[in-house]
Formats: structure tokens, sequence, C-alpha cells
């Protein structure tokens, strides 16, 4: 699969209320985005990201600190 393939299946997970399973996508699309030209993440890698903590706060699932 592909980084848009992954982020749009996230989405359509979290649109149906699966903020775990939305999560999972998320992070592949976060493991397979292009690596960084300059600084410390990409803007395909803060996307992703963001889209992941917006679902962790949904969901409200505690992860202990450096897990993430």
């Amino acid at each position: 699969m592909t980084y848009s393939e992954f982020m749009s299946k996230g989405k359509q997970l979290e649109s149906k209320g699966f903020y775990r399973r939305a999560l999972e996508h998320y992070n592949q699309a976060f493991i397979i985005a292009d690596p960084p030209a300059k600084g410390a993440m990409s803007y395909q890698q803060k996307i992703s990201n963001q889209s992941s903590k917006r679902c962790l706060d949904k969901a409200k699932i505690k992860i202990p600190g450096g897990m993430l």
C-alpha cells in the first residue's frame, strides 16, 4: 500500500469510530512516508503524526511516554 492509501483508509476508519485501527494505518503511513529533505519531519510524516495524535485523543489510549 502507498502513503495515500494508508491515510485514506485511516480516515475512513476514523469516521466510522474505529480509532485504534485508524491509528495503526496512520502509523504505517508515517513509516513509509517520504524522508525529510530538511528538518526533523517531512510534510507527510507531520500530517500522519497529527492524525495519530488526534486518534489517540479520541480513543483516550494511555501510552507511556516515549512509545510514539
